[in-house]
């Protein structure tokens, strides 16, 4: 794990991303990239373990990280994945203040931008534009949540792996056969002949 700089073409996806958000003025944008840099993590580095408190808010360059939850026997729960151009961070282990209960691991060789909280949420406070992108980001998780749900109550699998797949194009190429499986709610082996159209 090592925490540099902001390469140029870093800000530059930062930049668009954010603005995709809300249209955030040069200055607002100069006040997040001035706490604002770049952590790069081997695979099966961890961004959050579980235990331990949530301190950053990220945005993915590159590669590709995966939230779970571990239970007591050690069984994997894939919560979500976080890919390029995604935001990442678990926002409800940041907003209570409590140790946390999900992992956040590095499955590929990944490039973040990162945000200490305090000074994200300061800004969010100070600053009406940060303020209103804030707002739409948590419209957006509350959608995404509300998406899932209705995915797990209402769908079968190959159907819930077939917008997984509409969502994450790179999924497979990304994340391994079991980390798949785990989100999607079935066993390697049925994903297996899902994929192969005999499930």
């Amino acid at each position: 794990m090592s925490q540099t700089s902001l390469h140029e073409e870093d800000v530059g996806l930062m930049r668009q991303a954010l603005r995709q958000v809300w249209p955030l003025s040069d200055e607002d944008l100069a006040a997040l990239l001035d706490h604002t840099t770049r952590l790069v993590l081997d695979k099966g580095q961890v961004l959050l373990q579980a235990g331990q408190h949530a301190r950053l808010t990220g945005f993915v360059l590159q590669g590709g990280l995966r939230e779970y939850y571990v239970l007591e026997d050690g069984t994997e729960r894939t919560k979500g994945f976080n890919m390029p151009g995604e935001f990442a961070g678990s926002l409800s282990d940041l907003l209570s203040g409590q140790p946390s209960r999900v992992w956040i691991t590095a499955e590929a060789p990944t490039v973040l931008a990162v945000t200490p909280w305090p000074a994200y949420e300061a800004l969010t406070h100070q600053s009406p534009a940060w303020m209103q992108f804030a707002r739409r980001i948590a419209e957006a998780l509350y959608l995404l949540k509300t998406e899932r749900e209705f995915e797990l109550l209402t769908m079968d699998a190959a159907q819930r792996l077939a917008r997984a797949l509409v969502r994450w194009p790179a999924l497979a190429s990304t994340y391994s056969q079991k980390d798949i499986a785990s989100y999607i709610g079935v066993t390697p082996v049925h994903l297996s002949r899902l994929r192969s159209g005999k499930a």
